[in-house]
């Protein structure tokens, strides 16, 4: 193993190059070497394989370094010159898949995987495009759509986020594809292999390493190891300038939304407000404190409360002025009067309040008398 170890150092020194190659020392810690069992084993494997062990095949590490080298010396090639994806749709692979795209600027595709997205690339662009722009609508607030309109655009974007969340802004097929178990991702081998785009896939000893340009024998089952290869592809993707755009990209839409939200949420408000204040008015109008000037929905008050009952007041005083009114004001004579106020009448406003029943039980009053003091009240 010592001797191997050295080997393995010459053959995979990392001078000139912009990423760090892995000893085999960390390829052993995340069991990068165990295999599956020898009976589900592809023939094809078996430059690949060291031993079997307790019926289980083990892979070569000096051998994985050696292919790891020249994969990731042609993925660097690759990033410099365009899109790069990475597929990986198995339960263990796809959280460590998103994650580390999302930072270092890869597509990806992590759920399942979008049949027709080599071979049909233009209808698949269209469905990415038609959920970007679905996302701003309901960012938007869903202007012009009812609430069952919008929870079914909700579940469409949702239903769409899961096929093509890693692959909104690629505009072009990529340069190269990783894959991370091309047992699992035969669908994405096969029309990449159709459309001439480069594969560089992890092998276990299940695989057919014929199938792929840069075959990387190791376990592609385990987390820890899965996460290792992963994170070296990562690293060599960063630094290319096409990463930044993609990452730029991605975070441009993110702040679009934001404040898409933001403005639509600011808009409900105000619409509320306005609701709110339009029926106060409505119910001031009806309540009569207010009245309704000019054209459209305008209203203006005229009369608030306290004025109404300031003249509500001022009737009150004039009304009191009124009653205090002395008999001698209408002009009666004197034999009339002196026979009200012998009854107990002394104001005009008495004198209104009577009947002619009233006014002719009255001593001293006849029916001249009567007709004289109807006269002096009008």
């Amino acid at each position: 193993m010592a001797e191997a170890t050295k080997t393995v150092s010459k053959k995979t020194e990392t001078k000139n190059k912009s990423f760090q190659m892995p000893e085999l020392l960390d390829l052993l810690k995340v069991g990068a070497h165990f295999g599956h069992k020898k009976g589900a084993w592809n023939p094809k494997m078996q430059r690949y394989i060291y031993e079997v062990r307790n019926g289980t095949h083990i892979i070569d590490l000096v051998k994985t370094l050696e292919n790891l080298d020249v994969a990731l010396t042609n993925l660097h090639k690759y990033a410099q010159n365009g899109n790069i994806l990475i597929v990986g749709t198995k339960g263990q692979a796809a959280t460590i898949v998103e994650n580390v795209a999302e930072k270092t600027g890869m597509f990806y595709i992590n759920r399942r995987w979008p049949g027709g997205l080599f071979t049909n690339f233009d209808a698949i662009k269209k469905s990415v495009q038609s959920l970007v722009k679905m996302e701003e609508q309901l960012a938007r607030g869903g202007a012009g759509l009812v609430k069952k309109e919008i929870l079914l655009l909700e579940r469409e974007i949702e239903r769409l986020n899961k096929i093509y969340k890693g692959i909104k802004f690629m505009d072009k097929l990529p340069t190269a594809i990783l894959v991370i178990d091309s047992q699992v991702e035969s669908n994405a081998i096969r029309e990449a292999r159709n459309v001439g785009i480069p594969i560089i896939a992890l092998i276990d000893t299940n695989c057919n390493p014929d199938l792929i340009d840069y075959p990387i024998p190791a376990n592609d089952d385990s987390l820890k190891s899965i996460s290792l290869f992963v994170n070296l592809f990562g690293d060599v993707v960063a630094n290319s300038k096409r990463s930044l755009s993609v990452i730029s990209l991605r975070r441009d839409n993110e702040a679009l939304l934001a404040r898409l939200t933001k403005e639509a949420q600011e808009e409900k408000e105000r619409q509320l407000k306005m609701e709110a204040e339009e029926k106060e008015r409505t119910k001031a109008l009806r309540e009569g404190k207010v009245a309704s000037v000019g054209t459209g929905s305008v209203v203006r008050v005229v009369k608030k409360e306290k004025d109404i009952e300031k003249e509500v007041k001022q009737a009150e005083e004039v009304k009191k002025v009124e009653d205090k009114k002395g008999m001698e004001e209408l002009g009666l004579p004197t034999r009339i009067v002196n026979s009200l106020e012998a009854a107990g009448i002394k104001s005009v406003a008495q004198l209104e309040a009577l009947t002619d029943e009233e006014l002719t039980n009255i001593k001293g009053l006849g029916e001249k008398s009567i007709k004289d003091i109807k006269k002096a009240l009008k």
